[in-house]
């Protein structure tokens, strides 16, 4: 999940006289070293550098995420928590959940490449105009073969496929939807290697409390 670290300039009317100031991967990485951020995560994404926020259910859902990953993951792919992928020189995303292809090892000293990612996934609560198309386009341009949502408040996961198109004209051509008790498929490479169900990855519905009767 992440929060554009910028004003929000929607209503604004369009200043031919001004223009934004796109960072480069390497400019957040010296910025990043240079301390010029608080603690936290932040991601470039075409330029525009966003501050990763967390909450309660959705760091829960990214842990569960990873965790289930993990236990069904064939050899020759290992699991990411959020951590930055090398997408281009002005794009530098921060998946909650990432699958590569390859072992931790052999990342030692670069992060990988977006498009060594088989399966990657962002959990959503409050950043659906990021989940749901900035960052599919961002995804399917580097050819990632899946591209998961899970919505926290939708208690669903959306599973994207077959990427297509280049830039911001990129896609996904397949949208499956996996409610809680229908489990999606984690495939990998053309290859199913298990399922995950939406019931398992987020908090339960907690019940409001019941109205206590008047005492006498």
């Amino acid at each position: 999940m992440a929060t554009d670290v910028q004003p929000d300039a929607k209503a604004a009317p369009v200043d031919a006289g001004r223009r934004p100031y796109r960072f480069t991967a390497d400019q957040l990485w010296k910025m990043v070293d240079a301390g010029v951020f608080p603690e936290g995560h932040f991601e470039l994404v075409r330029g525009r550098i966003y501050r990763m926020t967390k909450h309660g259910p959705h760091s829960f859902a990214v842990g569960e995420i990873a965790e289930r990953l993990r236990s069904i993951l064939p050899p020759g792919f290992h699991v990411r928590e959020e951590k930055a992928l090398e997408h281009d020189d002005r794009s530098l995303p921060e998946p909650d959940v990432a699958v590569v292809r390859g072992d931790r090892s052999d990342f030692r000293t670069a992060n990988p490449k977006s498009s060594r990612a088989a399966l990657i996934v962002e959990v959503c609560a409050s950043t659906r105009r990021a989940d749901y198309r900035d960052k599919p386009r961002l995804y399917a341009s580097a050819s990632v073969p899946s591209y998961w949502v899970v919505d926290v408040d939708g208690r669903k996961i959306d599973v994207f496929t077959s990427p297509r198109g280049a830039g911001r004209e990129a896609g996904y051509s397949e949208h499956q939807t996996f409610a809680e008790g229908s489990p999606a498929p984690v495939v990998l490479d053309g290859r199913e290697v298990g399922r995950v169900d939406a019931k398992d990855l987020l908090p339960p519905i907690e019940e409001p409390p019941k109205p206590t009767s008047p005492t006498a």
